[in-house]
């Protein structure tokens, strides 16, 4: 077989089903027919950015890595912030990028060193070779699939991938296996008595949970341990479902910021169950409890000092912790007197006409049938201003239900990622949550979700500003310059790329329109003009 034909097969044993993309002319047509022999699917986006930000949420989405080709030069360069995303929120992604052909003597053109610019954010960047690229690519395919996961970049020219090749022993119907962090859990038994010392003097803790929870295997154990706890629960924006967010214990998120602030004082320890200090927003700690951190990923950064590290596959970590706990003094009336504290700064009070809350509210309306059906919604959540609306107001019932970047926390992430989403599971009804910039940033891949049929509807919080932007000038008090823009026409634009498409205005039907876009069963975009000017408080109110 060709070396392309071999990396294809190397992907499929590894469970990949997608490759995204804008390709060039060079490797990324031989990669793109290897696929199609092999039955993998080529998902052509508008763009490269969208293309390794959709691959990515497909990594996290499946764990079988993500796939994004593009073209030599400014195709890959175009896609760094994807690659940025995969890099900061520990999603598996392989880049695999056209490359000149070695040795010839031609001029530059759309060449500069791929390696250097992506070094800082990915595992490993390597060129393959018909020499040595079989065994060396299915080394990388595993590698982004190591704890901590992330990307790496595969640089391939045209002539090595049409070259033959001799295939690795089986490898079309092998997986070879993702080594596990070289970890363990921790048998370290000074650290497990500590930890064990620590659990047996608190009267008040409070479990935090993390990105490195949201798998399969991690909810259920750490549901056990919070019930034997029974003390207040908080999840990260990427955590969030991992243990229901309707359960009695649950406050809302951990952002680092004040909004969470009341149960972090009162606590006596603070459990870090797979948080990632990645997903925090960089502002000082501000808790005197011990961290009693529990982690599968060795030699992470902690805002202070943890009192004891358990490292290790979390949920046996997790298990061991719960075998030693024992009930807390935490009440029910004080849980939830903690929770209601929370949920009533993240309220956005005022404005006229709609506003973000009372659209994410109608939203959950309309889907609440299918919900109480039980068929799960996936939400996608874009950064700017209304996501703290969306996040605090969605009740996830399960992992990776409702999708958002945090560590990188990069706008334009919401349709590519609901396009994701809807190819993984196309018979669940994915809804984007955006913003007018944010969706600007990708506005041509509604034309690609259009194409693919996918079923998903986004709604577009169209507000005319930067509005997270705007509130932060204002609170400099600085003239709005650079942040504010005519309003957008979405409807007409979702419709000139084959969407069916509706517009609201301020005071228009809500409830109605939403409904009749979440019955539509292909791509669709609901146009929602929205007043920001709660948002200025409620910003205050969570992060001070």
């Amino acid at each position: 077989m060709t070396l392309a034909e071999a990396m294809i097969a190397t992907l499929k044993s590894h469970g990949v089903k997608f490759l995204f993309g804008v390709p060039g002319g060079g490797s990324s047509l031989d990669l793109i027919a290897a696929a199609d022999q092999a039955g993998l699917h080529f998902i052509l986006c508008r763009g490269e950015t969208s293309a390794a930000i959709a691959a990515a949420v497909v990594g996290e989405l499946t764990g079988a890595p993500g796939v994004v080709l593009t073209a030599i030069g400014p195709g890959a360069a175009s896609a760094v912030n994807g690659v940025a995303y995969a890099h900061l929120e520990r999603a598996p992604l392989i880049l695999i990028a056209d490359a000149r052909e070695e040795g010839e003597a031609i001029p530059p053109h759309q060449v500069f060193d791929l390696q250097a610019l992506f070094k800082p954010i990915a595992k490993a960047c390597r060129r393959v070779t018909p020499e040595n690229g079989v065994a060396q690519f299915a080394d990388l395919v595993s590698l982004v699939q190591r704890k901590p996961q992330g990307p790496v970049l595969v640089e391939l020219s045209g002539s090595d991938a049409g070259q033959a090749v001799m295939p690795i022993s089986n490898m079309a119907q092998q997986k070879v296996a993702a080594d596990s962090q070289a970890v363990g859990t921790s048998d370290d038994p000074a650290a497990q008595e500590a930890a064990n010392a620590l659990l047996a003097d608190s009267r008040y803790p409070v479990l935090l949970i993390g990105l490195q929870a949201a798998s399969p295997d991690s909810g259920a154990e750490l549901r056990r341990l919070a019930e034997r706890l029974g003390c207040p629960l908080l999840t990260t924006y990427k955590a969030k479902g991992v243990v229901a967010d309707g359960h009695a214990q649950m406050l809302g998120h951990f952002t680092g910021a004040d909004g969470e602030g009341e149960a972090l004082q009162r606590a006596d320890l603070i459990i870090w169950a797979g948080v990632d200090p990645v997903e925090l927003i960089p502002v000082a700690w501000r808790y005197a409890a011990p961290l009693l951190v529990l982690s599968d990923v060795a030699g992470l950064e902690y805002p202070v000092p943890p009192a004891v590290v358990l490292s290790g596959p979390l949920p046996q970590t997790v298990d061991l912790l719960a075998a030693a706990s024992a009930p807390s003094v935490w009440s029910g009336d004080e849980i939830a007197a903690l929770r209601g504290n929370l949920r009533q700064r993240a309220r956005l009070k005022g404005g006229n006409g709609h506003t973000a809350e009372d659209v994410v509210d109608a939203v959950i309306a309309a889907t609440a049938a299918t919900a109480a059906a039980g068929e799960d919604i996936c939400f996608t959540v874009d950064a700017g201003a209304h996501m703290i609306s969306a996040m605090a107001k969605i009740e996830a019932r399960q992992a990776k239900s409702v999708l958002k970047s945090t560590g990188l926390s990069t706008m334009g992430f919401a349709l590519p990622a609901a396009i994701a989403a809807a190819l993984v599971t196309p018979e669940r009804r994915v809804v984007a949550f955006t913003g007018d910039g944010g969706l600007m940033m990708c506005l041509a891949e509604l034309s690609t979700a259009a194409r693919l049929g996918c079923r998903l509807t986004v709604v577009v919080l169209n507000d005319a500003a930067l509005s997270l932007i705007d509130v932060k000038q204002q609170r400099r008090q600085q003239q709005p310059v650079g942040v504010r823009y005519p309003a957008i026409d979405f409807a007409a634009a979702a419709s000139g790329l084959g969407c069916r498409a509706w517009t609201v205005e301020r005071d228009g039907p809500l409830l109605a329109t939403i409904d009749a876009a979440l019955a539509h069963e292909g791509a669709g975009l609901i146009d929602i003009r929205v007043d920001p000017a709660g948002y200025g408080d409620q910003l205050a109110a969570l992060r001070g």
